[in-house]
């Protein structure tokens, strides 16, 4: 009897042990490394865009702001997928999606959207009607926690889309076709005449076709990506796309401002084929040689919300030390004042999710 309890325990260990481990071997790590990493480009991202509407275009400190800035471009439509990819993964009751996922947003938005509106009362302008306005609306980068629950709610819907790949290509067909093709199309159109390019948008709005507009195709593309065996062949072609489109936005961002002889950022958007291409090819990349895991980057991972929402605020604090882009050279500035943010982020989170009410809230 003694050996049987012994048995049944030892054989008990060894299902849990295997339990853990099956969970292990099908977490993806790399989401983990994206988020990081994506974290880290959205700093570079707002740091290289601090200055951006102030150097001549025609600078060598403007083409420097546009290189950083151009590159990064990839991070908010990766972090969609990666959400895309979890959410559409399993099955989860609409109830949880609102009680747990929605309802901790909500919270994370009003704690920090009042925070930035102090700020702004504080250190820009002390009105209390400008300031309640900016407290409602949510300081600039976090039109994210909006954009993100809007996918959140439709999630039942994208869900059913998803179970079909037949269905899922044909939406992401029409999406990139609607929301990505026309619209740059027009972009390029509305360059070199305004006339052509007003005449060009009223064409493509008539359709009105807003059911495969947003960031719905992101959310879906990050789920067919994440479960799909990509041949080494296609891959090759990914990544010579992604690296096109990293060229594309940086001339195309350089041209049109050029052009203009003022900064012209319509290239920079998020639907556009060039932006589109960098992130399917770092999705791609990451997902085929960072699959394994790390403790630091799970660390940095798990903090990478509360640093994507502080980091604003420690760019701004430092801008009014005097540091930004343009204390030095952006070439050098732009790094490393966005790594001195990372660090400063990092620390302020990692505090922050050492209390537990405000781990399970607002960061």
């Amino acid at each position: 009897m003694k050996n049987d309890i012994i048995i049944m325990e030892a054989d008990s260990r060894q299902q849990t042990a295997d339990s853990r481990q099956q969970t292990a071997d099908s977490r993806c790590y790399y989401f983990d490394f994206l988020r990081v990493f994506g974290t880290f480009a959205v700093m570079v991202l707002h740091v290289s865009a601090y200055n951006w509407t102030k150097a001549d275009v025609y600078s060598l400190e403007w083409s420097a702001m546009n290189f950083y800035d151009s590159i990064v471009r990839w991070a908010v439509p990766v972090f969609v997928m990666i959400s895309g990819s979890l959410f559409l993964s399993k099955d989860i009751p609409l109830k949880k999606i609102y009680r747990k996922y929605i309802f901790r947003i909500l919270t994370a938005f009003l704690f920090w959207s009042f925070v930035y509106a102090v700020a702004f009362y504080l250190v820009k302008e002390r009105n209390v009607v400008k300031a309640a306005g900016h407290f409602l609306k949510g300081h600039y980068h976090l039109w994210f926690l909006f954009m993100i629950t809007g996918l959140y709610m439709i999630v039942p819907f994208v869900k059913k889309i998803a179970e079909s790949k037949s269905m899922t290509k044909y939406f992401l067909v029409m999406a990139f076709v609607f929301s990505f093709l026309f619209p740059e199309t027009v972009n390029l159109i509305s360059l070199f005449s305004e006339k052509y390019g007003k005449f060009a948008d009223g064409l493509v709005k008539q359709f009105n076709l807003q059911f495969v507009g947003g960031f719905t195709g992101y959310f879906l593309l990050g789920y067919l990506l994440n479960n799909a065996d990509i041949s080494h062949k296609t891959k090759r072609m990914i990544y010579i796309a992604g690296i096109t489109g990293f060229v594309a936005t940086v001339l195309m961002s350089l041209y049109a401002s050029h052009f203009k002889g003022e900064p012209v950022g319509s290239f920079y958007a998020n639907h556009s084929v060039n932006v589109m291409c960098e992130a399917i090819a770092m999705f791609i990349l990451f997902k085929a040689k960072f699959n394994r895991p790390s403790k630091i980057i799970r660390t940095l991972s798990q903090y990478s919300f509360g640093m994507y929402l502080v980091h604003d605020a420690v760019i701004s604090s430092l801008g009014k030390l005097g540091l930004n882009s343009l204390t030095f050279s952006p070439v050098v500035s732009i790094p490393v004042i966005s790594v001195i943010v990372f660090v400063i982020s990092f620390a302020i989170s990692a505090v922050l999710n050492r209390v537990p009410v405000l781990r399970k809230y607002i960061v």
